[in-house]
């Protein structure tokens, strides 16, 4: 049988930081729900560790959102070094964040159901299309745009 397993190996993972703040003169009207990620890797070596960030209902008081709530977590990895260093950052990146974003996606439906707001439970991504428009965000930046 054929090796199967990945270049990008996860060791772990730790909650850097959690941040609910209610908002006490929400309305109560049903709001889609409205969330920005973030995301920076850094390399060491064969290490890679991924900060993988998401704000939920940015501004609650000024959007009329039930709450703000950021998570912010890192994955530590490893990956083989037999990848070509180009192709071995956005390999590990895309790959990491794909890893990461169910436990973000499990912390931020556990901690909603428990500050007895119901349940928040977030869409899946498309990675590649998240860091297709990041990279896209960030030419318009450097452009002037």
């Amino acid at each position: 049988m054929a090796d199967i397993n990945s270049t990008l190996r996860f060791n772990n993972y730790i909650v850097e930081n959690i941040e609910f703040n209610t908002n006490y003169n929400y309305s109560g009207e049903d709001k889609k729900i409205n969330f920005s990620i973030d995301n920076q890797c850094d390399f060491e070596e064969n290490n890679f560790i991924l900060h993988l960030g998401i704000t939920i209902f940015p501004e609650a008081e000024k959007n009329d959102y039930p709450f703000t709530m950021k998570v912010r977590i890192v994955g530590l990895f490893e990956v083989d070094s037999q990848e070509d260093e180009k192709n071995k950052v956005y390999f590990a990146e895309k790959n990491s964040i794909a890893i990461l974003f169910p436990y973000l996606r499990a912390l931020i439906s556990v901690y909603s159901s428990n500050a007895n707001i119901g349940t928040v439970i977030l869409p899946p991504i498309n990675v590649l299309k998240y860091l297709e428009d990041k990279k896209n965000n960030k030419r318009q930046k450097e452009k002037g745009m």
